[in-house]
C-alpha cells in the first residue's frame, strides 16, 4: 500500500521550472515594483528603453545561434535538440520584429531611433544575453530553455500599464511594446510549457534549465537595478 499523500502528484517538467523561476523571483519582483513605482519614472523609463533594446534586439540572434547548435551533427542523436529547433524555427518569426515595438515607444518620448541603436549596453545587459552564448556554444544549448521562460514570463496587465500612463501623465503610445506583449507572452508561454512538457529532458537537462533560469533572474534584477538608479548619475 502506497503511503504517498493522496493530493501527492508527479510534477511536470514546466511545473518544476515555474516553481524555481518563483523561488527565485522575489529579487525581480522587488526591483520590478521599484521601477514602476518610481517617483521619476519619465526619466527611469528612458533609460529602461534603452537598456531593453539592447536585450530585446539580440533575442532573434541568440535564438538563431541556439538554432544552428541543436542542428550541429554532434547533437543529431539528442532526442531534445530536435523538438526543440522545431520550436526555435517558429518562435523565431514570432519575435521578429519586437525591437523594433521599442524604437517606437523612444520616438514618441523624444528620443530618435539612432540613439538607441548606438547606445552602449550596460554592463549588467551584456551579461544576460552573453552569458546564454556560453552555454550554448561551450555547455549545452538546451540551457537557451531557462532563459526563454523567464524572458517569457508575466508581463504586466494591460490595465495596469493604462494606469501607469495616466499616474505619469504618459501617452499609451509610449508602451506599446507592453501593450503588445501583454497580449501575445500568456499564448508564448502557455506553448513553450508544452514544449517542456512533451521533452524528454533529464534530469542533468532540468538542472542546466533550472540554472539557466537562475542566473537569467539574477541578469535582469541587476539591469532594473541600474535603470531604477539612473537618475543618479
Amino acid at each position: 500500500m502506497s503511503m504517498a499523500s493522496p493530493s501527492a502528484k508527479h510534477l511536470s517538467n514546466s511545473e518544476l521550472l515555474r516553481t524555481r523561476i518563483a523561488l527565485f523571483s522575489s529579487g525581480l519582483d522587488e526591483a520590478a515594483y521599484q521601477f514602476w513605482m518610481h517617483p521619476e519614472f519619465v526619466a527611469v523609463y528612458r533609460e529602461y528603453l534603452f537598456q531593453s533594446h539592447s536585450i530585446i534586439r539580440a533575442s532573434v540572434p541568440l535564438m538563431k545561434a541556439t538554432l544552428e547548435c541543436c542542428r550541429a551533427p554532434k547533437y543529431l542523436s539528442d532526442p531534445v535538440l530536435k523538438p526543440f529547433g522545431d520550436y526555435l524555427e517558429r518562435h523565431i518569426l514570432e519575435e521578429s520584429g519586437h525591437d523594433e515595438w521599442i524604437l517606437d515607444d523612444a520616438e514618441v518620448l523624444g528620443i530618435q531611433r539612432r540613439a538607441l541603436l548606438e547606445h552602449i549596453p550596460k554592463r549588467t545587459a551584456l551579461q544576460l544575453v552573453g552569458s546564454q552564448y556560453y552555454w550554448i556554444y561551450h555547455y549545452h544549448p538546451v540551457a537557451m530553455l531557462g532563459y526563454i521562460a523567464v524572458m517569457e514570463g508575466t508581463p504586466p496587465e494591460t490595465e495596469f500599464i493604462k494606469d501607469v500612463a495616466r499616474r505619469n501623465k504618459l501617452t499609451l503610445q509610449a508602451f506599446s511594446s507592453f501593450l503588445l506583449h501583454a497580449k501575445i507572452d500568456p499564448r508564448h508561454r502557455a506553448e513553450l510549457d508544452l514544449l517542456l512538457d512533451v521533452l524528454p529532458l533529464t534530469h542533468e537537462y532540468l538542472g542546466l534549465v533550472g540554472l539557466s533560469a537562475v542566473q537569467t533572474i539574477q541578469y535582469l534584477t541587476a539591469v532594473l537595478a541600474d535603470v531604477n538608479t539612473s537618475h543618479l548619475c
